[in-house]
């Protein structure tokens, strides 16, 4: 069995550090033979990357993101951006780390790379999505972008240091992080929705969905358990949730009205759940413009529902939620 190449073993916590923080990682790689922080050739061709051009590109840039992560909508638009940029540059870093080696295995690495940085890159969307909806403690922004640029200057350190524990630890993370990884790719995919429904918002009045315009699935799976309205009556609107089962769970789904209190329908290998929102009280109804908000009462963290612009009006929510007047 031949021996696995040196540059496969920094191929995963390169492509992590890429997602979480690209243009930091592309600056540390290309610094590093400069400023003498690496004595020895880099590996495959990533020492093309310490072109002053380069550098002064990718510090730009940096710069760039650092602003824009400072205000949500501009956060936002620069992450649902590089959700094409990520892979594409995961994939690209791949192609530089394997310089040299055969096609097969360059391939291989450049389909890795472009993998584990855009998953990497959904994470840490998602957990700045859930940030600013105020879906737990929320640490300054600038607290997180820091504890960011340390995780991503280690992965680079070990990387080109001691590749086998920088890989060792990109895995015992990975592991730690697996139950939380779809939850945090739905609140980023979501809020992704949320922004393109805001931009390309019909100018029509905000409304619930009638019958014939909701999702097969939701009819059927509302037809197969009996929970029709009398008469038929259904209306609805695509929603997400978090913390609804009481768990650190975000889940993407549609709320139905039927007559009586909402439903939540939600789709989870290829089965449908259903959690009657008629057992919780509303704390607060807030219109953010890009997003409507309702904060439910539980004995736990504060759950809530998340309605996009495009959906019903907040005094269409306001009814079917029976949300009092002094409720804001």
């Amino acid at each position: 069995m031949p021996p696995i190449a040196p540059e496969l073993l920094i191929l995963p916590p390169l492509a992590v550090a890429a997602g979480i923080d690209l243009y930091l990682t592309l600056l540390l790689i290309g610094a590093a033979p400069t400023l003498g922080l690496w004595s020895l050739p880099l590996p495959g061709a990533l020492g093309d990357l310490d072109s002053p051009s380069v550098l002064i590109t990718v510090g730009v840039f940096y710069l760039l993101e650092f602003a824009a992560e400072r205000f949500p909508p501009a956060a936002l638009a620069w992450n649902a951006f590089h959700a094409i940029i990520r892979p594409v540059s995961g994939a690209l870093l791949a192609l530089l780390l394997l310089d040299g080696q055969p096609l097969l295995v360059a391939l291989a690495g450049a389909l890795i790379g472009a993998a584990l940085a855009s998953v990497a890159h959904g994470m840490r969307s998602g957990s700045s999505v859930l940030r600013w909806l105020g879906a737990g403690v929320a640490p300054s922004i600038l607290l997180v972008s820091l504890a960011e640029d340390v995780l991503v200057a280690g992965l680079v350190s070990l990387s080109l240091d001691v590749s086998p524990t920088a890989l060792a630890a990109t895995l015992v993370a990975w592991i730690l992080l697996l139950g939380e990884t779809p939850s945090l790719l739905r609140a980023f995919a979501f809020a992704v929705w949320l922004a393109v429904g805001h931009v390309f918002r019909p100018l029509r009045p905000r409304r619930w969905t009638g019958v014939d315009d909701m999702p097969l699935w939701v009819v059927r799976a509302l037809e197969d358990d009996d929970l029709f309205a009398p008469g038929g009556a259904l209306r609805g609107t695509r929603a997400a949730a978090w913390r609804l089962h009481g768990r650190r769970r975000f889940l993407v789904g549609w709320v139905v009205v039927r007559g009586g209190a909402p439903l939540f329908v939600s789709r989870r290998r290829g089965s449908a759940a259903f959690i009657d929102l008629g057992a919780f009280e509303v704390e607060a109804l807030l219109d953010e413009g890009l997003y409507r908000l309702i904060d439910l009462i539980s004995d736990g963290p504060t759950p809530f529902l998340l309605f996009g612009s495009d959906g019903p009006s907040t005094e269409g929510l306001r009814a079917e939620f029976s949300v009092p007047d002094h409720v804001g």
